[in-house]
């Protein structure tokens, strides 16, 4: 059945950062002004469309203008993460989680040890 009728779902985005997605099942109920090019599929071929609390029209995600481009965004992120990972290698101080740490190798390796002569 090529032309199966499939669900419809508003996903509302709530001024205090939550969600609530709801099936539509008769969109004459629904009181929203709703642009065909603002429709999403999934899919398994629902049908989705987004708005907001303070709308009363779909948003289109896609519309989104960001002001910083994502190659600067992931050369300052990944050097931000070297940088870090540098600074933690400075330290030379033997800390509690790294003794922990060793202690917890040099017995595994112990206990393989003992496993392994026990079996010959």
């Amino acid at each position: 059945m090529i032309f199966k009728k499939k669900k419809l779902y508003k996903l509302v985005y709530k001024s205090d950062k939550t969600f609530k997605i709801k099936r539509i099942k008769n969109i004459e109920n629904e009181n929203i002004l709703i642009n065909p090019n603002h429709i999403f599929f999934d899919s398994s071929g629902n049908r989705y469309i987004l708005t907001t609390d303070k709308s009363a029209e779909t948003i289109n995600p896609l519309d989104f203008e960001s002001k910083f481009s994502t190659s600067e965004f992931k050369t300052a992120i990944e050097s931000k993460l070297i940088k870090d990972l540098f600074k933690n290698f400075d330290d030379n101080k033997l800390s509690i989680d790294r003794l922990l740490l060793f202690i917890n190798i040099f017995l595994t390796f112990v206990l393989v040890y003992f496993t392994l002569m026990k079996r010959w």
